[in-house]
């Protein structure tokens, strides 16, 4: 039974807040790494989140750590540590035919956002839970199914959920939750510095 990705909204709410996740079609795994910062044939023997998060944060080993894998026709990466590099505009990471999805927490400074590259070109962005931007007006008929196009939504409405579910159902992602919080996954540091500029 698939995943599916809806569990990443209780994830960033609880003991991940911060893990950036990115989706390629078209490419390997190891390849969308490579994409994200990583050094070609660099990679680590599987760690678990508790261990990328010491490299990034309690030892400072490095700066941005991402475990990576396939699921459901998607290459994925979950990166920890300084901001991804496929978030803020950063096309060239779909250069060649690929198609990136890429999902940012943002923590400290909400609101959420989702980036979508293809072939070199950046498609759209919007902030999770709002209405999806014009180069993504494709989304609007999974938007509107997941009950965020709607005029009257109650307090309890989960705008978070919703725009996963939509994200999940167009696309057709998946995550294994089970390897990305509690298992081993294999790694790779895409970033040995902090970083200059946003999303570098």
């Amino acid at each position: 039974m698939s995943d599916g990705i809806t569990w990443l909204a209780d994830a960033w709410r609880g003991d991940a807040p911060i893990l950036f996740v990115t989706f390629a079609r078209g490419i390997s795994p190891r390849d969308l790494v490579v994409r994200l910062g990583a050094q070609p044939g660099e990679v680590l023997d599987p760690i678990t989140f508790a261990e990328a998060e010491r490299l990034t944060f309690n030892d400072r080993e490095s700066a941005r750590v991402a475990r990576f894998g396939e699921c459901a026709g998607w290459s994925y990466a979950v990166e920890q540590g300084w901001p991804s590099k496929a978030w803020w505009a950063h096309p060239d990471i779909s250069a060649g035919g690929i198609e990136v999805l890429h999902l940012t927490p943002k923590p400290d400074d909400p609101p959420r956002e989702c980036w979508y590259y293809r072939d070199g070109q950046t498609v759209g962005r919007f902030d999770i839970g709002e209405r999806p931007d014009e180069g993504m007006a494709f989304l609007l008929p999974a938007f509107e199914e997941a009950g965020l196009l709607d005029d009257d939504v109650s307090e309890e409405f989960d705008s978070l959920a919703a725009t996963l579910t939509a994200l999940q159902q167009h696309f057709g992602l998946s995550l294994p939750r089970q390897e990305i919080l509690n298992g081993r996954l294999p790694a790779a540091v895409t970033a040995t510095v902090p970083p200059e500029n946003l999303g570098d």
